[in-house]
């Protein structure tokens, strides 16, 4: 009689070919096919017509544009508008605010923490298709004359211009 020599398989071997084994029939299983309920006409939900679904939205859209102008003496005016572009009136008690930040680099506006309120408009309604022109000055303290602004160290204003509500609440898109 002849005896067998003993072979040595590695276990890498078999959990390579339980894993292969696994996954091939991962996805096997019995399942049974069942007939579709029947719906009466009342179950069903459908769509309305689209002549019943509008086309755009109607309400009120704000939209506010500004021009900084720099005079040699440092003067700096601003011209802006708040417009409704919308197509609805706009009703709620706002107010337009011009703001001036500062910021002397490498910080930012928010890490130097100085801020202006430099004018205010207050409103309570803009018809659609209509704007309000928003201007004022703002007279740069101390001012010698105007640096390139890639020097580094140069202190800068950034202007800005928005519209608060009064009663707080957020715009909705």
């Amino acid at each position: 009689m002849k005896f067998f020599k003993r072979i040595f398989v590695p276990a890498g071997f078999f959990i390579c070919v339980s894993a292969v084994f696994f996954l091939l029939f991962q996805g096997v299983s019995h399942s049974e096919v069942r007939p579709l309920p029947t719906q009466t006409q009342k179950q069903i939900q459908t769509r309305p017509p689209a002549s019943t679904i509008p086309a755009t939205k109607h309400c009120p859209d704000l939209k506010v544009s500004f021009n900084v102008v720099k005079s040699g003496t440092g003067l700096v005016t601003i011209n802006g508008t708040i417009a409704n572009v919308g197509t609805k009136d706009y009703t709620i008690p706002s107010e337009g605010q011009y703001f001036m930040n500062y910021s002397v680099p490498p910080k930012t506006y928010s890490q130097t923490g100085v801020s202006e309120q430099l004018g205010k408009l207050e409103f309570s309604s803009l018809k659609k298709g209509a704007s309000l022109p928003f201007n004022c000055t703002y007279q740069i303290p101390n001012f010698d004359k105007w640096i390139d602004e890639m020097v580094e160290g140069t202190p800068k204003r950034m202007f800005t211009l928005r519209v608060v509500k009064k009663d707080m609440s957020s715009f909705k898109p």
